[in-house]
C-alpha cells in the first residue's frame, strides 16, 4: 500500500470513529505524530502530482513554440521575487552615507546640465514615504526677463525651488484618473461604466466602421462599440490624440503643418458640442483594447464624465463642482493642502511671484486650455505640491491620503504590454524598466516646460522633474537620478533584509537557513523539522524563494513544479501557481513562514526558531 493510500486509510478510519473516540485521538501524542507525517505525505503527493498532466501542462503543449525556446512572457531566465519592501513603513533617511553620496552624485551632473542653453531651471526631487530624501532646485525661475535680478535690488536671478510653480502638461492626466477613482470609492462611479451613462451625446461610430466607408461617404451602422472609463484612462478606446483635428489643406506640404496637439506652439480648445460631434463623425483610430492610442480627448472626456457622475451621485446636483478645475480642488487639492496647484493664473501675487517662465516661449506660461482640456494638460503645480501628493502614495499608512494603499496597489498595474519589450501602458501610467525595477511613470510636455513623475513600488520611493527650456527629454534626466538613486535603494535594501531575516534560525535540533541574493530576494536554503528535510521533501528549489505576501514578516515559500522550475526563460509561471497548494496542518499552510518579534514561525509544524548569534 502506497503513502497515499495509508493516508485515505487513516482518513477513513477517522471519518467512522465516535466523536470520544476522536477526541481521544487528538489528544494522543503518536496521531498528533501521524497526522504530521500524513501531512507530509500530502504535500510530497502534492508536488508529485505537479508531474501528471494539468490545465497547465495542457497550455503548454498548445502553445506555439517549446518551452525551451519561449521568449514571452519572460524576460529573464530566472523569477525574481516580489520585493519585501521593507521601505513603505521605514525608508532610508538623508543622513544616511549612501544617500549623501548619491545626492552629492546627481547635484554634480544636474548642476552640469542645467548650465548649457538648453535649460533654463531644473526642480527635482526623490522622494519616500516619510517625504524628500533629496530636493533641489537649478536655474533660474523667470529665464524671460532680459535682467532676471534687477527687481531683487542686483541680485543674483530668483533660483526655483520646491515653492516654484511649472505647467506639470500631461501630468495633469493622472490627476485626473486619480479623481476618477476617488469618485469610484465613494460609489458615483464604476471603473467599467460605459461612457455614455454619464455622456449621452457620447456616440462614437461602430468598430466594422472604418476609413474606407468614412471617405465613401457610407453612414455608420446603429451598433455602437461599448467604451468604458477604464479604457479612457489608458488611452485603450481607440479614440484619437486631439479631436477637432486640423484640417491642413492640400498634403503634402512644404512647410510642416500645425497640429491641433497640446505639445504644438498654438492650441485650440475645442467646445462640448464640437468635440462630441468629433467622436461621432470619425472612424476610431483602432478597435478599442487592440492596443493604447495615446489620447487627450479621451482623458478629457473622462474628465467631463467625472463631472456627471458626481452630479448624478449628488440630491443637489446644482450645488455641485461645474467644472474639472473646481472637482479637483475640493477633493484632491484642498484635503492635501496643494495650495500652489491650479488650472488658472490665480490673482494673488504671492502664487503669480513663484511661477516659473521660460526664456523661448513664454507666453505659455499664462495660456489657458480651456475646461475642455485641463483634464487632459491644464494643471500648474510646484515640487513641494506634487512630493506630497507622491508620499501618499508610497505610504501605506499615509494620514490624509485621498485613496487608500489598496487603491494605489490597483492602481499601479499595466493594462497593455507591447510585445516583448519592458515597456507597458497603465491608467494613464507609461510603464517602464530603471535600473530593473518597473517604474510607473507619468511625463508631460507643452512648449517650455517639461515634466516627469514616476513610481518605484518595489523600494517605494520616487522622483519628480520639473524643468523649463527647450530640452524636453525629461526620461533622460529621470533615468540619471535613477542611475544614481535606486542602486542605492536596492543595497540599503539588502542590508535590512540581512538585519531581519538572514541567517540560521534553530530550536534545538529544527533548524533554518535564510540567504538573500538574486538583488535582495530571501531565499530559504535549508528547513529541517524533527529531522525531516522539507524542502527536500516537497522537492523544492534549493534554496527556494520567499515571497513576500505584502504583510511585514511574512511570506509563502515557492515551491514551483519540479519538472518546470528549471526550464529556460519560463520565468514565474511554476511559482504562481503554485502559491498556497491547499495543504494545511495546525491551521496553517505548509507554505507559510513568517517572524514576529525576532522569532521565526513554520506554523504548520508548529516550530519556533530563534536566531543563531
Amino acid at each position: 500500500m502506497g503513502l497515499v493510500e495509508k493516508i485515505q486509510d487513516l482518513t477513513d478510519d477517522n471519518q467512522q470513529t465516535g466523536l470520544v473516540e476522536r477526541r481521544r485521538q487528538r489528544r494522543s501524542p503518536v496521531v498528533r505524530a501521524l497526522r504530521w507525517v500524513a501531512c507530509l505525505a500530502v504535500l510530497w503527493a502534492t508536488a508529485s502530482a505537479f508531474k501528471s498532466p494539468s490545465i497547465f501542462s495542457s497550455l503548454v503543449n498548445n502553445a506555439p513554440t517549446s518551452l525551451g525556446n519561449l521568449n514571452w512572457p519572460w524576460s529573464k531566465e530566472r523569477c525574481r521575487p516580489p520585493s519585501a519592501n521593507l521601505f513603505a513603513l521605514h525608508p532610508p533617511r538623508p543622513s544616511n552615507d549612501l544617500i549623501i553620496k548619491a545626492s552629492e552624485n546627481l547635484d554634480k551632473y544636474l548642476t552640469d546640465r542645467v548650465s548649457k542653453p538648453d535649460i533654463d531651471s531644473i526642480s527635482i526631487a526623490v522622494v519616500t514615504s516619510t517625504g524628500p530624501i533629496f530636493e533641489a532646485g537649478y536655474g533660474v525661475l523667470r529665464a524671460n526677463e532680459s535682467d532676471p535680478g534687477e527687481e531683487v535690488r542686483g541680485e543674483d536671478p530668483l533660483p526655483v525651488d520646491r515653492d516654484s510653480i511649472y505647467r506639470i502638461a500631461s501630468i495633469s492626466k493622472m490627476f485626473t484618473v486619480l479623481e476618477t477613482l476617488i469618485l469610484r470609492e465613494r460609489g458615483a462611479l464604476s471603473w467599467d461604466d460605459p461612457v455614455e451613462k454619464y455622456l449621452p451625446d457620447f456616440s462614437p461610430p461602430s468598430e466594422s466602421y472604418g476609413w474606407a466607408n468614412h471617405l465613401a461617404g457610407l453612414q455608420a451602422g446603429d451598433e455602437k462599440p461599448r467604451i468604458t472609463l477604464r479604457q479612457l484612462a489608458s488611452h485603450l478606446a481607440g479614440i484619437g490624440r486631439d479631436y477637432p483635428p486640423s484640417d491642413v489643406g492640400d498634403w503634402p506640404l512644404v512647410d510642416p503643418p500645425q497640429s491641433n496637439s497640446l505639445a504644438s506652439g498654438h492650441v485650440r480648445t475645442p467646445e462640448y458640442d464640437e468635440l462630441m460631434d468629433s467622436v461621432a463623425e470619425y472612424p476610431l483610430v483602432n478597435t478599442p483594447y487592440l492596443y493604447p492610442i495615446y489620447s487627450n480627448t479621451g482623458i478629457s472626456l473622462l474628465g467631463l464624465s467625472n463631472l456627471a457622475a458626481n452630479r448624478l451621485a449628488s440630491a443637489n446636483a446644482s450645488a455641485e463642482p461645474q467644472t474639472h478645475k473646481e472637482l479637483l480642488k475640493r477633493d484632491i487639492f484642498d484635503p492635501l493642502e496643494l495650495n500652489s496647484s491650479f488650472y488658472r493664473i490665480p490673482a494673488s501675487d504671492k502664487l503669480r511671484a513663484h511661477i516659473a517662465v521660460p526664456k523661448t516661449d513664454a507666453d505659455w506660461a499664462d495660456i489657458s486650455l480651456g475646461d475642455m482640456s485641463d483634464a487632459a494638460g491644464g494643471q500648474y503645480s510646484s515640487l513641494g505640491d506634487l512630493a506630497t501628493l507622491m508620499r501618499t502614495f508610497l505610504a501605506p499608512d499615509a494620514k490624509g491620503a485621498v485613496v487608500s494603499a489598496r487603491v494605489v496597489n490597483e492602481w499601479l498595474r499595466p493594462l497593455y504590454v507591447w510585445g516583448e519589450s519592458t515597456q507597458r501602458v497603465g491608467a494613464p501610467w507609461e510603464v517602464l524598466s530603471l535600473e530593473g525595477s518597473t517604474t510607473y511613470t507619468k511625463g508631460g510636455n507643452l512648449p517650455g516646460y517639461h515634466s516627469e513623475f514616476a513610481l518605484v513600488p518595489e523600494y517605494s520611493v520616487g522622483i519628480i522633474v520639473l524643468v523649463t527650456g527647450t530640452y524636453s527629454d525629461t526620461t533622460t534626466i529621470l533615468k540619471e537620478a535613477a542611475k544614481r538613486f535606486l542602486p542605492t535603494f536596492e543595497k540599503l535594501h539588502e542590508v535590512e533584509l540581512r538585519r531581519r531575516y538572514v541567517g540560521t534560525w534553530a530550536n534545538g535540533e529544527d533548524v533554518a537557513e535564510v540567504v538573500v541574493q538574486d538583488k535582495g530576494a530571501l531565499y530559504l536554503k535549508k528547513l529541517v523539522v524533527r529531522g525531516v528535510d522539507v524542502l527536500k521533501l516537497v522537492k523544492a528549489p534549493s534554496p527556494a524563494a520567499l515571497w513576500s505576501t505584502g504583510r511585514v514578516g511574512e511570506f509563502r515559500l515557492a515551491i514551483g513544479r519540479p519538472e518546470l522550475n528549471d526550464v529556460s526563460n519560463i520565468g514565474c509561471w511554476p511559482y504562481w501557481i503554485s502559491i498556497d497548494p491547499g495543504v494545511n496542518s495546525r491551521g496553517a499552510p505548509v507554505d507559510l513562514l513568517y517572524w514576529k518579534n525576532g522569532v521565526l514561525s513554520y506554523p504548520s509544524a508548529g516550530v519556533n526558531l530563534a536566531r543563531n548569534r
